[in-house]
């Protein structure tokens, strides 16, 4: 019985005899524990790249609402669009407080007929993509 369990753990003992001799090797070559984890292995990706939809912010969704619609719109129909367009609910009050801060920076207008995208915001000025992997020609 004793001589079967020797024989059945002698190619583990084997390996471990060989995981020890590299680890020493390379605790030798002076690479320890803290310069190892350190590293990223050469064939891992840099970042990670994001798959699926790209998360929008609530100004971001605001401004591409109100520049859907020519004439002003009131709060309670960007919640209704933003609702139905990307399944989000969001209340109106929260809304408001995002329009005035757009108003602010300048990209939204309150007008008398409602809100509206400024003109300047309107000229081409996109959202800008965080996505890394997208290459841009110029």
């Amino acid at each position: 019985m004793v001589e079967a369990q020797k024989r059945a753990l002698a190619p583990f003992e084997g390996e471990l005899r060989a995981i020890s001799l590299a680890l020493g090797a390379i605790e030798r070559a002076g690479l320890g524990e803290d310069r190892i984890a350190g590293e990223n292995p050469s064939f891992a990706n840099a970042a990670p790249t994001r798959r699926g939809r790209r998360s929008r912010s609530t100004g971001d969704m605001i401004l591409m609402a109100l520049q859907r619609g020519g004439a002003g719109r009131a709060a309670a129909e960007i919640a209704e669009q933003l609702e139905r367009r990307w399944n989000r609910s969001v209340p109106v009050a929260t809304i408001l407080l995002e329009l005035q801060q757009l108003e602010l920076d300048g990209a939204a207008i309150r007008g008398p007929a409602g809100w509206s995208r400024a003109a300047g915001a309107a000229a081409g000025e996109q959202p800008s993509s965080d996505d890394g992997d997208i290459a841009q020609v110029a």
